[in-house]
C-alpha cells in the first residue's frame, strides 16, 4: 500500500524527541536535525513488498513533498533530508528493492537539481546500489527527464538502465498489477 507514513507518539524515539536523529552513514556518525526535516518526512514511505516474490521491498519517494528551492536554508534542508532518506533506506532495505519516485504534482521549484542528484548517487553505498532492482519515475516532466539525462555521466551504466519512466498511474498499475498501490490524492489530480 503506497501512502504517506505518519508516526504516532509511540513510534518516535528519544533522539527524535530531542530534536536529533542519530545514525551511521557509511560508518560515519551523523546527527540529523529532526526539527528541520519534520515538514518533509512524508517524502519517503514503505510501499509494501512486490507481490511476485514477497521479498523485494517497494519504496515510494514523493517529489511534491520536497522543499522549495526558494527557501533560504534550502541546501541545509536538502542535506538533512538526504541523510534522513538514506537512514530510512538503511532501515528498510535488507534485500532487493524497487524505488518508485512520484513526480506528479511536483512544481519545478521542488524538483531536485543536477548537483543534488549527483551528490546523492555518489554518497549511496554499494549495498544499496547493488540491491536496487529498478527505479520507476511516475509522471516525469520533460524538465526532469532532461536533468536525469544530464546526470547520466555521473551514473554507472548499470544504474542508468534501471531507470524506467511511467507516464500515467494506469501504467504504474500495469507494472505492479497485484500490488494494492494507493496513490495520494495530490498526485492523482
Amino acid at each position: 500500500l503506497l501512502r504517506s507514513s505518519s508516526k504516532d507518539d509511540a513510534d518516535v524515539d528519544s533522539d527524535e524527541l530531542a530534536g536529533v536523529i542519530s545514525c551511521l552513514i557509511d560508518n560515519t556518525p551523523v546527527n540529523i536535525d529532526a526539527k528541520t526535516i519534520t515538514p518533509f518526512k512524508n517524502v519517503i514511505s514503505s510501499a509494501g513488498r512486490l507481490h511476485e516474490d514477497n521479498q523485494t521491498i517497494l519504496i515510494a519517494i514523493y517529489g511534491c513533498w520536497l522543499p522549495d528551492h526558494r527557501l533560504r536554508e534550502y541546501r541545509y534542508i536538502m542535506d538533512q533530508l538526504f541523510y534522513y532518506v538514506y537512514h530510512k533506506l538503511e532501515q528498510l532495505v535488507t534485500n532487493d528493492y524497487v524505488l518508485i519516485y512520484f513526480h506528479g504534482a511536483t512544481p519545478k521549484h521542488r524538483t531536485p537539481d543536477l548537483k543534488f542528484l549527483r551528490k546523492c548517487y555518489q554518497m549511496i553505498n554499494f549495498r544499496l546500489r547493488k540491491n536496487l532492482r529498478s527505479v520507476y519515475v511516475v509522471h516525469p516532466t520533460r524538465w526532469l527527464r532532461t536533468i536525469i539525462a544530464l546526470s547520466r555521466p555521473f551514473f554507472s551504466k548499470k544504474f542508468y538502465h534501471k531507470i524506467n519512466y511511467l507516464y500515467t498511474v494506469a501504467e504504474l498499475q500495469r507494472e505492479f498489477p497485484h500490488n494494492n498501490l494507493s496513490i495520494p490524492p495530490i498526485i492523482e489530480q
